[in-house]
């Protein structure tokens, strides 16, 4: 499957993540490929999003899972190897270049450059989640960890200064989620009601919106956002494959 990911400068990334993988970007209408001979033998390699003009990725392999950066110089880009851990003692966010390690009620989380046994990551306690396993989607953003969850009432709750939960009817069905590190907002795209969610964390304030997609698309995600222009892309039988932009 091609997928697409927004640099913080700009630049698009395309990634088919599907052997044999490839990975290329476009700088200003032109196409960068890039060399993956670090993938050579490996079954699955996975996208985990991107932190300024750096993307990252991981390929796990029995109990071991490396962790990769490809960063964007200009007119250069190139992949490195900076990390490999055991699975078996940690637990990789979905879409974000880090891990953590649960201990009791408490989650220590750690860069993918970091190693859990020489360094000390950063804790969060989750002593007040009741039903921690509700929660399918959490997110890390600026040192808060951010548990989503749908609920037939809309709910935004801070436990504590590092912890915050969001509960409400749009957090169902397939959702996108963008966290970038340089944003103020978390931005969340519910495909099945089409709308698009804002969360301001810098007050907690979320807005919702209605988009109109394609018609006959069926998948739809979030690219990223620069300079306040927000693109996704779309996939279905009427519509092929398309990038689409909007203001927000």
């Amino acid at each position: 499957l091609l997928k697409n990911y927004h640099f913080f400068q700009g630049s698009i990334l395309y990634f088919d993540n599907t052997k044999p993988f490839e990975l290329f970007a476009m700088q200003e209408d032109k196409c960068i490929n890039i060399d993956l001979i670090l993938l050579q033998g490996e079954y699955d390699c996975s996208f985990k999003g991107t932190i300024g003009n750096d993307a990252y990725f991981s390929a796990a392999r029995g109990k071991n899972v490396r962790f990769f950066k490809v960063s964007v110089q200009s007119v250069e880009v190139h992949m490195e190897e900076i990390n490999e851990l055991k699975t078996s003692d940690l637990f990789p966010f979905e879409n974000e270049p880090m891990y953590f390690i649960e201990e009791s009620r408490e989650w220590i989380v750690y860069q993918f450059n970091q190693n859990y046994k020489k360094e000390e990551g950063e804790k969060f306690d989750l002593s007040g989640i009741r039903s921690l396993r509700k929660f399918h989607d959490f997110h890390y953003h600026r040192g808060v960890l951010y548990f989503f969850r749908e609920s037939d009432e809309p709910r935004l709750e801070k436990l504590n200064e590092k912890v915050v939960m969001i509960e409400g009817p749009i957090l169902d069905g397939t959702l996108s989620f963008y966290t970038p590190p340089h944003s103020d907002v978390i931005i969340i795209v519910n495909a099945d009601q089409t709308a698009l969610l804002i969360l301001n964390t810098t007050n907690l304030d979320v807005t919702q919106q209605t988009y109109e997609p394609p018609i006959e698309s069926t998948y739809h995600s979030i690219v990223g956002v620069h300079e306040g222009i927000l693109t996704m892309t779309f996939e279905g039988k009427g519509v092929g494959r398309c990038l689409m932009t909007t203001k927000i």
